[in-house]
C-alpha cells in the first residue's frame, strides 16, 4: 500500500493581503483510484506596522480638526465684540462695481491730505483731476463708472466729496449695468471744534488728526448735508476696522 501525504502552501500577495493555505491530506490508493481530499483555508494577514500607521493617520486628522476648531473660535471671539451700527454696512456687502469705486475713494485720501497740507485748503475737484487721481479723473475707471460727477462741500472741520452717476439713466437705456449709488468721501479734522459725527477716533485727538470715511446711498440722491446717518446713508466699514486700537474707537457724539 503506497501512502503519501502532500502539503502545498501557496501564498498570494495582493492589496488585500490575503494568505491562502491549501492542504492536501489523505492516502492515495491506486486500486480504488480514490483522490485525496482537498482542504483550503483563507486567512487575512495584516502587516506588522499597519495598525501603527492607521493610528498615526487618525491622530494627524484629529490634530488638524482640533487646530481648525481653535482657529475658528479665535476668529469668532475677535470679531464678536464689534457690532455694526444701524447706519453701517460692511464693504463685503457692496455689489456690482461699488467695490471698485469704494477702493478708489480709499486710495485717494492720502493724496487729498497731502494737497491740503501743501495749499492750506481742501483741494477742489479740478485740482484732483489735474493730479489724475481716480475716481475724480475717470480715465482709469471702468466704462460704467465714468459717468460719475463729483462736487466738493467743505467746512472748517471737514470736507465732503459727493458723487453721483449722471449717466446712469442713459447707460441703462442702452442695456448697460450702471452703478446708481451715491457716494460721499468725508474727511474730518478731529482737532477742529465743529465737525460731524459719528467717526472713528476721539475728538481733539493728539495722536491722529484726520479720519476718513466713505458713505453710500443705494439711490441717486441730492447732497444731504452734514447729517448722513439720519438721511438713510450707510457708512462703509472694512472688516475689523473698529477693533483693537483704542485710538480708533467709535465717537458718535461731540466731545467723545
Amino acid at each position: 500500500m503506497l501512502s503519501a501525504e502532500v502539503v502545498l502552501r501557496i501564498v498570494f500577495f495582493s492589496t488585500t493581503l490575503k494568505n491562502v493555505k491549501c492542504v492536501v491530506n489523505g492516502e492515495f490508493d491506486p486500486m480504488e483510484n480514490t483522490p485525496p481530499q482537498n482542504e483550503c483555508r483563507v486567512f487575512l494577514v495584516q502587516p506588522k506596522g499597519a495598525r501603527r500607521e492607521a493610528l498615526a493617520l487618525a491622530g494627524v486628522i484629529a490634530l488638524i480638526v482640533l487646530l481648525m476648531g481653535i482657529r475658528f473660535t479665535q476668529m469668532n471671539s475677535s470679531t464678536s465684540g464689534v457690532q455694526l451700527r444701524p447706519y453701517q454696512i460692511k464693504n463685503l456687502h457692496l455689489k456690482s462695481q461699488a467695490p471698485t469705486l469704494y477702493r478708489s475713494l480709499l486710495g485717494v485720501v492720502a493724496d487729498v491730505l497731502t494737497l491740503r497740507e501743501e495749499n492750506g485748503s481742501w483741494p477742489g475737484i479740478d485740482t484732483l483731476q489735474e493730479e489724475v487721481l481716480p475716481p475724480f479723473a475717470n480715465i482709469f475707471l471702468p466704462v460704467d463708472l465714468r459717468g460719475f460727477v463729483w462736487k466738493r462741500y467743505q467746512s472748517d472741520g471737514w470736507v465732503d466729496y459727493y458723487g453721483i452717476n449722471v449717466g446712469a439713466a442713459a447707460a441703462k437705456q442702452q442695456g448697460g449695468d450702471p452703478l446708481e449709488n451715491s457716494f460721499i468721501l468725508r474727511i474730518i479734522d478731529l482737532q477742529s471744534e465743529q465737525h460731524p459725527h459719528p467717526h472713528l477716533g476721539k475728538d481733539n485727538n493728539t495722536l491722529m488728526r484726520f479720519t476718513a470715511q466713505i458713505w453710500v446711498n443705494p439711490q441717486t440722491v441730492d447732497y444731504p448735508g452734514e447729517d448722513l446717518a439720519e438721511r438713510g446713508w450707510k457708512w462703509i466699514v472694512a472688516e475689523n476696522s473698529m477693533a483693537g486700537n483704542t485710538e480708533m474707537e467709535l465717537s458718535e457724539e461731540p466731545g467723545q
